[in-house]
């Protein structure tokens, strides 16, 4: 009796499985399909929370890469605005002060020659040299206040003189020390000492040295001749013709001057010439009231200055 009972149950409990399950459908999936969709809303909150990281790891990044930038830029701007401070000080125009000076204007003075690089030679009022070296832009702070200076320095290094340098672009009128005697005048266009010639005319007239003489002409407002006779004895003497061009204070002659020897028999003969040359090459440069003679070609005008005896 009791198996019977057993065996009624379990046939009823059969058929109500059976009574539960649609035809075409599996049992087994209702499980599966949770954990499908547990595992990709989990994958789906895994992948959300990398992308959020990694946009927040990229903002913190390009904030970092933006101060880093910024604090570049800050550090350059704060250089270059160092620089141009550095650079408001005036670092010296030689170019202002080039040319010839004498002492109040005159001549028959000494003289400096300062050339645009910042050389010098100074010279006593015979035309003969004194000194010559480098020009040093200096500066110092007199009451707060930075003064600059030109400072001559021979070439042994010694002090020569000093000259205020006044900010001006062009200066006419130099003064040794401060404001000190002796006070020195540019000569020529331009300058305190100009006597309204044009650029080259010191140059014209009459000059001897020695045994030789020197004849400038003005030709056009850059072209002069020079003619030196050098006598050599009582019957022959050499010349020398040389067409010039003025070029940067300097009157010049490249290739084109001709020395001739010229030589009398006697004294009531025609003298016999012989050229030496056509081609040769020379300048005559102002030396302090003088006028030097550069021979390029024998170098037979070194250390010959010449000196006025007659305007032209």
């Amino acid at each position: 009796m009791k198996k019977l009972m057993i065996m009624t149950a379990l046939l009823a409990a059969m058929l109500m499985l059976t009574s539960c399950e649609t035809p075409g459908e599996s049992t087994a999936f209702s499980a599966p399909d949770f954990v499908v969709e547990q595992t990709a809303e989990v994958t789906t909150a895994g992948e959300t929370t990398a992308d959020e990281m990694s946009a927040e790891e990229t903002t913190a990044g390009t904030s970092a890469s933006e101060t880093a930038a910024l604090t570049t830029a800050a550090a350059e701007s704060e250089t270059a605005a160092s620089a141009s401070e550095t650079n408001t000080a005036p670092t010296g125009n030689f170019a202002s002060i080039a040319g010839d000076w004498y002492i109040d204007g005159d001549p028959a003075t000494a003289s400096i020659h300062i050339e645009p690089d910042g050389t010098f030679k100074t010279y006593y009022a015979s035309g003969n040299l004194e000194n010559e070296g480098t020009i040093r832009y200096e500066s110092e702070e007199i009451g707060g206040t930075p003064v600059y200076w030109y400072m001559l320095y021979g070439r042994d290094g010694e002090h020569i003189m000093s000259f205020v340098d006044d900010g001006s672009a062009v200066k006419t009128d130099l003064y040794v020390g401060n404001g000190a005697y002796p006070h020195y005048q540019k000569f020529g266009v331009g300058g305190a000492a100009d006597d309204g010639r044009g650029p080259g005319e010191e140059f014209a007239g009459t000059w001897s040295c020695e045994r030789a003489s020197l004849k400038i002409t003005q030709i056009s407002d850059t072209e002069f001749r020079a003619e030196i006779k050098w006598g050599s004895s009582a019957t022959t003497h050499v010349e020398w013709d040389y067409p010039l061009t003025y070029q940067d204070g300097r009157l010049v002659c490249s290739g084109k001057c001709t020395k001739t020897v010229v030589e009398y028999a006697s004294a009531d003969a025609e003298p016999e010439k012989t050229v030496e040359y056509t081609n040769g090459s020379g300048e005559f440069v102002m030396q302090g009231a003088g006028v030097v003679w550069n021979d390029l070609t024998e170098h037979s005008g070194d250390d010959m200055v010449f000196l006025k005896t007659q305007p032209e």
